[in-house]
């Protein structure tokens, strides 16, 4: 499904939406798939999950990464995959000491359909490592989205390293207030924040903040809707997320809501295969 096909989707959805047929569509742009997550929701509940939430597609990451790509096969017009690094939660510290992973990294992105590259923890301490070095290197040869957990530093180091990559920004980054972020995107084109475990912060009590609403206008193609299932005590509660998500956002005019929940990612992912096999 390309950009246009999907947007004219959207539009649609949300023409209905105002007609109080459905709610607007949402991607969701940041998600974790873990084993125990899987044994309570396989599959086919999953995509459950996302049909009542009213969620067209997930960007989700795995551990083992086994899982997205199981998610993917199953339901390949709605999961956008993104292959983890890591091996256990203790990798968060470790895997950019990790002489092995380049390679392993590589195998697997050679086996598999993969839309990007994530979730890295890194911190600046650390920016200048090979292995942080040479993933960005991969993201970018083979056009994946970067997903990014790190301080702004490590957003900088990635842009130098390849500028042409597309980097997602968790969270708002670690210092999510409009003034840290403003500079960053006027900066660089390609990249992208998702306001992931935010909601609170940039919407107390379900309102906007203002120079949050200032933010988005400013910026309205850069900015990504998430819930990050980090548990699955998230995933059991995954609907009032979306509707929290879908409250604040009710707030925006009708065409930045439309980017935010839905068209800035598809966007963002277009170049990504709908289905298995595809070119």
């Amino acid at each position: 499904m390309n950009f246009r096909l999907a947007a004219l989707i959207a539009y649609l959805l949300v023409s209905a939406a105002a007609a109080g047929d459905a709610p607007p569509p949402m991607i969701d742009a940041h998600a974790h798939y873990t084993l125990p997550d899987s044994q309570v929701f396989p599959p086919d509940a999953l995509v459950a999950k996302l049909d009542a939430a009213g969620v067209t597609r997930l960007v989700v990451t795995s551990q083992p990464p086994a899982l997205a790509q199981a998610l993917y096969r199953h339901a390949p017009a709605r999961i956008l995959p993104i292959l983890g690094v890591y091996d256990h939660g203790l990798d968060k510290a470790h895997w950019v000491h990790d002489p092995t992973l380049q390679a392993r990294v590589e195998a697997a992105l050679d086996a598999g359909h993969w839309a990007g590259l994530g979730e890295l923890h890194l911190f600046a301490a650390d920016a200048e490592q090979p292995v942080f070095e040479a993933l960005v290197n991969l993201a970018a040869e083979r056009n994946l989205v970067l997903l990014l957990h790190g301080d702004p530093e490590i957003v900088r180091h990635a842009f130098s390293i390849a500028p042409g990559v597309r980097i997602l920004w968790a969270h708002l980054g670690t210092d999510p207030r409009p003034e840290t972020l403003a500079p960053l995107l006027a900066q660089y084109p390609q990249l992208w924040i998702d306001t992931s475990v935010r909601d609170e912060r940039i919407a107390p009590n379900g309102h906007l903040l203002p120079e949050w609403h200032a933010l988005f206008e400013r910026h309205p193609t850069r900015v990504v809707v998430a819930v990050d299932t980090f548990s699955t005590h998230r995933w059991q509660h995954y609907g009032e997320v979306v509707d929290a998500i879908r409250h604040w956002a009710g707030s925006l005019s009708p065409g930045l809501q439309r980017r935010l929940l839905h068209d800035n990612a598809a966007q963002l992912f277009d170049a990504f295969p709908a289905a298995p096999g595809r070119p």
